[in-house]
C-alpha cells in the first residue's frame, strides 16, 4: 500500500493537472480547428498578414539560435543593410519556447503552439497566482478561466499578433513580482527583474505595460507598509517597500541599457517613431472594457456594429474583459473589500492608463486629461501606439478579484460547501466563463503555399528580387517565400520598416521596383549597363514574381525591361510563379548612382541638354564591390544658380575638398577617391538660394552630367 507521504504527494499534484488538462481543453476547443490544422496553417485576420509575419520572427530566431548568430539583428530582410529587430515585435520569448517545434514541425506549428500555450500556461500562472493571494486552490481554477477567456485575449488570437496573444507571460511576472513584495529580497528581485525581462523580449507592449503596473503595485504595496507599520516607523517601511518593488524596473533598465543608450546616441529613437499624435484614438473609451463579448458568435455582430457607429472605421479597439469576470471581480471587490483593496487599486490604475492621454466616453470626448498624458511624452513610450492594451493587466487583477467573488457567490448558495461542492462549482463556473466571455465560434485557418521550386535554389551567396516588394505595406507574403529558400532579400515587412533608400537609388532596383525607366538621365553610364553593374556589384542573382498577387499590368511592364537587361527567359514559370537568374557573367566593378537631395530630371526640348538642381545638399552613394581598395574617378559638369558658389565635398563626413562653381557653363572637374570595400556617401554641399520660378525651393547646383569611371591606373 501507499505510504501516507506518497498519498499526500499524489493528493497535491492533482490540482495541478487539472488546472493543466482544464487550460488544455479550453485552448482547443475555443481556437478549433486549429488543433485539426496545426501544421498547415494559422488563424490570422487580414488574410492571416500578421499571423504570418509572427511564423517568420519563430524561424528567424530558429536559424539565429541554432547558427549561433545574433537574432535581434537579420541581414535577410532591407538587404543589403539588414535590419535591426531589438525594438521590432520579434517575440523571442516565445520563439525560445517553440524552439524544439520549430525546429521539428516548422513555424507554422510553432505559431499555432504559442496560442495554444497562451491558454495551458497563461491559466495555470494564473491559478499560482490566485492561490498565493487567497489559498484557494479550486477558486484560483475560476481565476485562470477568466484571464485566459477575456474577449480581449480572444481578439489576439483571431487578429493572428502573435505578440500579444501570448499573453501567459505576465501571470508569472505577477507571481514573481507578489513574493517580492510579500517578502523582498535580492533573490527574488532578481528572479522578478528577469521575468520582467522576458516579458519585454516577448512584447514591447506588455514589458512597458508591466513596468507601469509594477510601479502602481510598488505604491499600493508600500502605502499597505505604512497601514500596518508603527506610526515612528511608517515612512521607512513604505520607503523600504516602494524601493523593493520599483527593484525589477531598475534590473530591466541595466538589462537594455545598451539597447536604450543606442537609441538615444545615434538618434536611432526615430526608428521607433512618435506615436503620440493617433495614441488619444487608439485609447480605450470608458465603456470598451465593459461591453459584451464583442467576438461572440451571436451577439458580437451586433456589439461590432454598435461601436462603428460610434468610431467607424476604428481597428483593434477590442479590450473587453468579459462580462462574467466583471461580475464576479465586482463582486469580489465590494464584498471583500478588506482583503481585495490593493488589487481593486491596482485593476483600477491600469483601467486608468488604459483610457490613454483624454478621457472618452460613448464617442464623447470631453477634453479631461488623464495620468498618461504625463507620461506620454517619454522615451519609448510616446512610440506605443495603443495604450488600451494596458487593459490586459487589468483583466489579470480582475482574476485574483474573482477568486473572492467566486468565494462570496459560493457562500450565498451553498451554507456549509464541502470540497466536492466548491470543486464541482468551480468546474461548472468555467463552462459560462468560456461559453459567454471567450466563445468565438469556429475560427477560419488561413494556410499560405510555399512553392516547392524554393525547396531547389542553391544555398544563398547574394540576395533575391521578391516581386511585388510590399515596401511599407502590410502585406508578409515574402516572409513566408522566405521560410521557403533562406535567401536574402530586397524590402521585407516589419512593424516599424527602417530608413530604406537602397531600392530607392540603386539603379535596376529602382527600375523593376517601379516598373519604369529614366532612359536618359545624368549619370553615365546609363540605362540597361548601369543597373547590370549594380545587379552584379550587389549580387543580385534572382528575381521572382508572384503570379497570384494580382500585378499582371506591373509585370506586363517589367518583363520588357528586364529583356532589355539581357535577363529574357525565366529559368521557372508556372501559374503561380515567375522566376528569372540574373546573369552571373556580368562584370563587376564599382559603381555610382545619385542619392538623396536631387530634384527631379529637368531638359530643354530645342537642344535636349538635361540637368538635376540640388538644394544646400546632395547625395552621390558609391558601392565597391571588390576585395580591396577601388580607385573611382567621378567627372562632373555643372554651373551655380545665379552667382558663383563654393561646393564642398565630403566622403563619408570627412572633407575632400572645395572647388568654386561659377554662374556659367563650367569646364568638367574630376575627382578621384579611394574606395574600401562597401557602400560609400559622397555628399555635396553649397549655399542655396530661394528659385521664384519653384514656389521658393532652395537650390544651388546645377548638374548636366556625372561620369562614373573605374580608374585603375589613373594618376
Amino acid at each position: 500500500m501507499p505510504s501516507v507521504a506518497q498519498r499526500t504527494s499524489k493528493g497535491a499534484i492533482v490540482p495541478h493537472l487539472i488546472a493543466l488538462a482544464i487550460y488544455t481543453l479550453l485552448g482547443i476547443l475555443l481556437t478549433w480547428p486549429l488543433l485539426l490544422n496545426l501544421t498547415n496553417g494559422v488563424i490570422g485576420a487580414v488574410d492571416g498578414v500578421d499571423a504570418y509575419q509572427n511564423a517568420w520572427s519563430l524561424w528567424w530566431t530558429a536559424q539565429a539560435l541554432t547558427s549561433l548568430r545574433n537574432p535581434f539583428f537579420s541581414p535577410l530582410l532591407f538587404y543589403p543593410d539588414g535590419v535591426d529587430l531589438f525594438w521590432q515585435p520579434l517575440g523571442f520569448s516565445q520563439g525560445v519556447l517553440a524552439l524544439p517545434v520549430t525546429l521539428m514541425l516548422g513555424p507554422v506549428a510553432a505559431v499555432n503552439w504559442v496560442v495554444l500555450t497562451s491558454f495551458t500556461v497563461g491559466g495555470y500562472a494564473t491559478v499560482l497566482l490566485a492561490r498565493r493571494v487567497t489559498g484557494n486552490a479550486a477558486a484560483a481554477l475560476v481565476a485562470g478561466a477568466t484571464f485566459i477567456c477575456s474577449p480581449y485575449h480572444m481578439e489576439k488570437v483571431i487578429d493572428g499578433n502573435l505578440e500579444v496573444a501570448a499573453i501567459h507571460w505576465l501571470p508569472c511576472y505577477a507571481y514573481a513580482l507578489l513574493a517580492l513584495l510579500d517578502r523582498p529580497s535580492w533573490r527574488r528581485a532578481l528572479a522578478a527583474g528577469a521575468l520582467l525581462v522576458w516579458v519585454s523580449l516577448g512584447s514591447w507592449y506588455y514589458g512597458l505595460f508591466a513596468a507601469l503596473s509594477t510601479i502602481c503595485a510598488a505604491g499600493i504595496w508600500a502605502y499597505g507598509a505604512t497601514r500596518n507599520a508603527e506610526r515612528v516607523h511608517r515612512l521607512q517601511r513604505g520607503l523600504q517597500q516602494a524601493m523593493w518593488g520599483v527593484a525589477p524596473l531598475v534590473i530591466l533598465v541595466m538589462a537594455i541599457a545598451p539597447a536604450l543608450y543606442s537609441l538615444v546616441t545615434t538618434g536611432a529613437d526615430e526608428m521607433l517613431w512618435d506615436m503620440r499624435s493617433i495614441q488619444r484614438e487608439h485609447s480605450a473609451d470608458l465603456v470598451d472594457a465593459f461591453l459584451p463579448n464583442p467576438v461572440h458568435s451571436v451577439w458580437g455582430p451586433a456589439v461590432r456594429a454598435w461601436r462603428n457607429q460610434i468610431y467607424p472605421h476604428a481597428v483593434i479597439w477590442n479590450v473587453a474583459l468579459g462580462w462574467i469576470a466583471l461580475g464576479l471581480g465586482l463582486l469580489g471587490a465590494t464584498t471583500a473589500w478588506r482583503a481585495t483593496w490593493r488589487w481593486s487599486l491596482l485593476a483600477l490604475a491600469c483601467f486608468i492608463f488604459a483610457l490613454g492621454p483624454e478621457l472618452k466616453i460613448a464617442g464623447w470626448h470631453t477634453g479631461m486629461p488623464l495620468p498618461y498624458a504625463l507620461i506620454q511624452d517619454m522615451p519609448v513610450i510616446r512610440s506605443g501606439q495603443r495604450p488600451n492594451h494596458m487593459m490586459v493587466m487589468v483583466s489579470l487583477s480582475l482574476s485574483i478579484l474573482a477568486v473572492y467573488g467566486f468565494t462570496v457567490l459560493q457562500q450565498r448558495l451553498i451554507q456549509h460547501p464541502s470540497p466536492v461542492h466548491t470543486w464541482s462549482m468551480a468546474l461548472a463556473l468555467i463552462v459560462p466563463v468560456a461559453g459567454i466571455d471567450g466563445y468565438a465560434g469556429t475560427h477560419t485557418i488561413v494556410e499560405r503555399r510555399i512553392h516547392p521550386f524554393y525547396a531547389t535554389l542553391p544555398p544563398p551567396d547574394g540576395a533575391l528580387i521578391p516581386l511585388p516588394l510590399y515596401l511599407n505595406v502590410n502585406r508578409s507574403e515574402n516572409l513566408t517565400a522566405q521560410m521557403g529558400h533562406g535567401w536574402p532579400i530586397i524590402g521585407g515587412y516589419v512593424a516599424r520598416p527602417p530608413a530604406y533608400v537602397f531600392s530607392k537609388y540603386t539603379p535596376g532596383v529602382r527600375e523593376i521596383q517601379f516598373g519604369e525607366v529614366e532612359r536618359q538621365d545624368i549619370v553615365s553610364p546609363g540605362w540597361p549597363e548601369s543597373a547590370r553593374r549594380a545587379l552584379a556589384a550587389y549580387r543580385i542573382r534572382y528575381i521572382t514574381m508572384d503570379l497570384q498577387s494580382n500585378k499582371d499590368e506591373y509585370f506586363a511592364r517589367l518583363r520588357p525591361l528586364l529583356a532589355e537587361l539581357g535577363i529574357e527567359t525565366p529559368v521557372f514559370v508556372d501559374e503561380t510563379l515567375e522566376v528569372y537568374a540574373v546573369p552571373q557573367a556580368w562584370r563587376v566593378v564599382p559603381v555610382a548612382f545619385l542619392g538623396d537631395g536631387w530634384q527631379p530630371l529637368e531638359r530643354e526640348p530645342a537642344t535636349g541638354v538635361r540637368w538635376r538642381w540640388m538644394g544646400e545638399r546632395a547625395e552621390v552613394r558609391l558601392f565597391n564591390p571588390l576585395i580591396g581598395t577601388a580607385l573611382v574617378r567621378l567627372t562632373f559638369w555643372m554651373e551655380a544658380y545665379y552667382e558663383t558658389r563654393p561646393l564642398w565635398y565630403t566622403l563619408n563626413n570627412m572633407a575632400l575638398g572645395t572647388v568654386t562653381v561659377p554662374s556659367g557653363r563650367a569646364p568638367a572637374r574630376a575627382i578621384y577617391v579611394l574606395l574600401p570595400p562597401g557602400d560609400h556617401v559622397l555628399t555635396l554641399q553649397a549655399p542655396a538660394d530661394p528659385d521664384p520660378a519653384r514656389a521658393g525651393a532652395p537650390i544651388s547646383i546645377r548638374l548636366f552630367a556625372l561620369d562614373v569611371r573605374s580608374a585603375a591606373g589613373a594618376p
